[in-house]
């Protein structure tokens, strides 16, 4: 009986592993927490503020604990990040499972700031009264073509401004 040429199994690893072991296991713990925090931002500091800042790094201090570098647009987003400091704490512990964040710093970027996710929605389709209105509006229009293409118009305007009628911020 002639045996065949068996290779081992490989042995696969989990992705933290082999990251860990190229970047560090200190360095791989500061990643998954500002990638943690950077998800629980809107939660942290609200939709407003979450606009206008973003984490932007986990620095180890000397004493054991955490500094958060936070990223703001303006400079009176950052003297809020201050006055909020003790706030911001407890929801990066609540949210984001951090401990021993001691210090909150922040840097003026112009443009920092996590965009919400806008999920475009589809208009709902008018009724048959509403169209009707609308033809009737442009019933005084002789020219066929043109007055189709002022409905098509009029109506398109219409859907939209109903579909965006409940996404107005007023930041």
């Amino acid at each position: 009986m002639s045996r065949r040429n068996k290779r081992s199994r490989s042995q696969l690893t989990g992705l933290h592993d082999n990251l860990a072991g190229i970047l560090g296991e200190e360095s791989m713990q500061k990643l998954i927490g500002i990638a943690r925090l950077r998800r629980a931002w809107p939660q942290v500091v609200g939709a407003m503020m979450s606009a206008r800042t973003e984490p932007l790094q986990i620095e180890a201090l000397a004493d054991g604990g955490i500094c958060l570098w936070v990223a703001v647009d303006h400079s009176i987003m950052a003297q809020q990040i201050r006055f909020l400091r003790d706030d911001i704490r407890k929801a990066c512990y609540k949210h984001a499972g951090m401990t021993d964040l001691y210090r909150i710093r922040s840097r003026v970027q112009p443009g920092a700031g996590i965009k919400a996710k806008q999920i475009p929605r589809k208009p709902a389709p008018l009724s048959l009264t509403e169209k009707r209105r609308l033809a009737h509006d442009v019933a005084s229009i002789k020219d066929r073509t043109l007055r189709k293409a002022a409905f098509q118009a009029r109506m398109s305007q219409v859907m939209y401004d109903d579909s965006h009628e409940g996404s107005i911020s007023t930041d």
